[in-house]
């Protein structure tokens, strides 16, 4: 069991929009999390007076607000800001604080693009689907030349985006790009699967008599197919449709279409939370 973090201040009735992370936070804890989760948001554009008046109007934190803005006129950096906050609130232990702030060093040697990439990492790691794909396209469209060692990386990923979307085609698409930049197995892979995905089984077996120098990977693709069936066939979501049989069989209509309801509801909320922009 993790420790336990008692609440500073209140929830707040208007949320504060953390840029960086494309989303919405209700109170310091909220924030505290964030920044503790991934590190790599915070840069320059974390110091804003706007939230500093925030935790102080909204959240009832006065102390930390008025702390918070004093650092505006002594020229401090963004850890100094964020670890404020985070000693304010007693969040991390101070094992938990030095990897941040390790992490915060390993940063001041990564260029614009490599920030803007783990920024987008983050988005992605946390199934904001819609904003992940912008913030890689974007950082697509400004790449310079000499920075082009990052596209195979950025494109698998985008390919991993739109899988997540069940947009298998375009997945393919990226997961190719990747697989012919960089030569990775796991782009490769991923590449023949989004493939069998999003065509039929007949075209896909064409595709591959075609295509020989994907044998072994597609060997690959297949024994992780297995394995993904059994993991289905032994978990929740498996069990939660053999029950929707049994309502079905038993002639259970009431609770066999409550269930669906309630299924489909919830598809749908994670649904428009992937794709939200």
């Amino acid at each position: 069991m993790g420790r336990m973090i008692l609440c500073t201040g209140k929830y707040a009735k208007n949320p504060y929009y953390l840029e960086n992370a494309c989303t919405n936070v209700y109170c310091v804890e909220e924030l505290c999390y964030l920044f503790a989760s991934n590190p790599f948001i915070i840069n320059g554009d974390i110091m804003d007076k706007k939230l500093a008046r925030w935790l102080d109007e909204e959240c009832g934190l006065s102390e930390l607000g008025h702390q918070l803005l004093g650092l505006f006129n002594r020229g401090s950096q963004a850890g100094t800001f964020v670890g404020m906050i985070l000693d304010y609130v007693n969040y991390c232990t101070p094992r938990e604080k030095k990897k941040i702030e390790e992490i915060l060093q390993s940063n001041v040697g990564l260029t614009d693009y490599e920030k803007k990439k783990k920024q987008a990492d983050f988005l992605l790691k946390n199934r904001k689907l819609g904003q992940a794909l912008e913030e890689y396209d974007n950082l697509c469209r400004e790449l310079p030349d000499t920075e082009s060692g990052l596209k195979p990386s950025i494109y698998h990923n985008m390919g991993t985006a739109y899988a997540g979307l069940f947009e298998f085609e375009m997945a393919a698409k990226y997961f190719k790009r990747a697989y012919d930049m960089s030569g990775e197995q796991e782009s490769g892979i991923q590449y023949l699967t989004a493939q069998r995905l999003y065509l039929h089984e007949n075209s896909y077996i064409s595709f591959m008599a075609e295509h020989g120098e994907y044998l072994e990977l597609s060997l690959l693709v297949e024994k992780r197919f297995e394995a993904a069936k059994g993991g289905f066939e032994a978990g929740q979501d498996n069990r939660m449709l053999t029950a929707l049989k049994i309502y079905k069989e038993e002639g259970n209509v009431a609770s066999y279409y409550e269930d669906i309801d309630k299924i489909i509801s919830r598809k749908k909320e994670e649904y428009r939370e992937m794709v939200e922009q």
